[in-house]
């Protein structure tokens, strides 16, 4: 039976198979399109006005491909799928016909880039490559500093490598040529922590005695012109009509320096404030929309008809709760006209692996409320909280699942079969175009789901990965655990015979090497972690224990290096390395 994924719209089999040369698929997929377009691979080519731009109709007749298209658009997204098709088939094609068309209009994936890992270029063309197959149209690189060749403040970034202007515009290129649209996003109010950390940004902050800041003062006309500066070092880089401006968790607001302007204008009025005059200048100088992340207005109903005509909320969250949360707010923002996307995530930052029970729940939950609810779009967001450990091989295979609910989110959940056949159907796909066909997406699922073993939920992160970034000294996070409260080893030792069970299973496949060492630097994180929890739960008799952890340290290291700078810059590295190291030393202390 032929494999399609994402999974079009309708499918019509036919009596009979047409043999075609295969050898023409075997070609990236952009050279493929142009033969195609060009008239150079036999295959036929009609157009059809009353087709959406990325709607198109396959007929495998008993002697000829046809594809019927309105525009370049729709023809890339068929030949996409004609690619596919005589990949899985070998070149003899069952007789078909197919329609098919996108459910949302824009079909996204965002990667954090500021706060670990900087991919380089090669490595992000690797990844529009596999947005490009599962007909991704849109794709974001999250920024907050110290990740761009900024022009207005080159200093920052003199003493290191990052992306620079000309590799913008290439990946601006790249992205154009497989019909993506390459998003800037700056983030503009909250975050800016790397920013204000530094001495000559720090007034800018809203702060108190020696606090670092990590929200602008909105108030200040200085803080406008520095996000001016921002955006124009940064936006003359994209083609796209739109830029995400973030916004998002600005914690400063309504506190320190203006609190009392807050507290007579109202919270809300003054981040309506600042969102429209960033709107209103980034429209009139690059005639760009804006997207902000919505979780500072949803609190805030009467304030929707603040929000710029032009302008996209994204409306994010993603834990059970906040998934489920997620229908009375894409209520709101339909019922008063507002613009906006839902935005799930991988949920691999803070877990090390992802948590995938939660994370398909998530993107299921949100493909689904945004083709009801009328949505424009679903945007993945991949964080890099923590100095952004995890490798991206955790990411693969909820970006495919995310590509399937973005283009045809199926029937409605039944209430018990949880769409298994569409999160089997995007590891397929993974283990496909990743693993040369070998089945290792289903043994990453497992591994994943380790924190089920850990004896509390966390929100958004695990007990094993958390405690990395927590002192030895520190038992407590937060209000949401505290080590001391855990029971005793039986949970830990679960979760560390488990994780090491399934990476046992992963390494008698035979796959590609540095996918593996990636995976399996991250089994040895996770079991580092459980076993720091142990640590902590009885420091006064586990001498031995951190000692043995301080040199599982010292040895992941090479491998964490080696590993990171095969496909990122090495700026970012630091961050995780530097807790690691600090582990150990706590560890050899005791």
């Amino acid at each position: 039976m032929m494999f399609l994924f994402p999974q079009p719209r309708s499918v019509e089999n036919l009596e009979g198979t047409l043999v075609l040369p295969v050898g023409a698929a075997d070609a990236d997929l952009v050279t493929f399109f142009r033969r195609v377009r060009d008239g150079e691979s036999g295959i036929r080519v009609e157009k059809d006005a009353a087709l959406e731009r990325e709607e198109y109709r396959i007929e495998v007749g008993e002697d000829a491909v046809v594809l019927t298209v309105s525009c370049d658009e729709g023809l890339f997204r068929a030949v996409t799928t004609l690619q596919q098709m005589l990949k899985t088939t070998g070149g003899q094609v069952p007789r078909v016909r197919i329609h098919d068309r996108p459910e949302l209009k824009r079909r996204g994936y965002m990667l954090d880039i500021s706060r670990g890992k900087m991919p380089r270029v090669e490595t992000i063309k690797t990844m529009i490559d596999f947005l490009a197959a599962l007909k991704y149209n849109e794709f974001q690189l999250y920024m907050e500093g110290d990740c761009f060749k900024y022009a207005a403040y080159p200093e920052e970034t003199a003493d290191f490598d990052c992306l620079t202007p000309e590799d913008i515009r290439e990946l601006d290129g790249y992205c154009r040529e497989r019909f993506i649209d390459l998003v800037p996003n700056q983030n503009s109010f909250g975050h800016m922590y790397t920013w204000l950390k530094k001495p000559a940004f720090h007034h800018l902050g809203l702060f108190e005695g020696d606090e670092v800041p990590s929200t602008l003062n909105p108030l200040l006309p200085e803080s406008f012109q520095f996000i001016c500066n921002l955006y124009a070092s940064l936006l003359p880089c994209f083609s796209s009509g739109y830029v995400n401006i973030g916004l998002d968790e600005a914690y400063g607001l309504g506190r320190y320096q203006i609190e009392e302007y807050c507290r007579e204008k109202g919270k809300d009025v003054v981040f309506m404030e600042w969102l429209n005059k960033l709107s209103d200048h980034i429209r009139s100088t690059y005639g760009k929309k804006v997207m902000f992340w919505a979780d500072m207005i949803y609190n805030y109903p009467q304030s929707y008809s603040m929000v710029p005509k032009d302008a996209v909320a994204l409306e994010w969250g993603y834990e059970l709760i906040q998934s489920q949360r997620m229908t009375d707010h894409c209520i709101a923002y339909r019922n008063a006209g507002v613009r906006y996307y839902v935005c799930p995530s991988t949920n691999t930052h803070g877990s090390l692996a992802g948590r995938m029970d939660v994370t398909t729940f998530n993107i299921r939950t949100c493909g689904e409320l945004a083709s009801e609810y009328g949505a424009e779009g679903l945007l993945l967001t991949d964080w890099g909280d923590g100095g952004h450990a995890q490798s991206w091989v955790w990411s693969m295979n909820p970006i495919a699942l995310a590509g399937q609910y973005g283009w045809n989110p199926g029937p409605r959940q039944d209430g018990e079969s949880f769409k298994a056949y569409f999160i089997r159907n995007a590891e397929r796909f993974v283990d496909d175009w990743f693993f040369g066909g070998v089945h290792v997406s289903r043994l990453l699922y497992r591994m994943a789901n380790y924190y089920l073993l850990e004896p509390e939920r966390v929100h958004v992160c695990t007990m094993s990965a958390k405690e990395i970034n927590l002192p030895v000294s520190q038992t407590k996070y937060a209000h949401l655990f505290d080590i001391r409260d855990s029971g005793d080893d039986f949970y830990f030792d679960n979760v560390t015979d488990y994780v090491r069970r399934v990476m046992e299973d992963i390494e008698t496949l035979d796959f590609d090497e540095n996918w593996k060492r990636e995976i399996r630097l991250a089994s040895r994180l996770i079991r580092f972690g459980s076993e720091l929890c142990k640590v902590k739960l009885h420091p006064e008799t586990s001498r031995e224990e951190a000692h043995a952890l301080a040199d599982e340290v010292d040895s992941m290291l090479p491998e964490f290096e080696d590993l990171w700078k095969k496909r990122n810059y090495e700026k970012g590295m630091e961050k995780f390395y530097t807790t690691l190291i600090s582990r150990r030393d706590e560890l050899r202390a005791l």
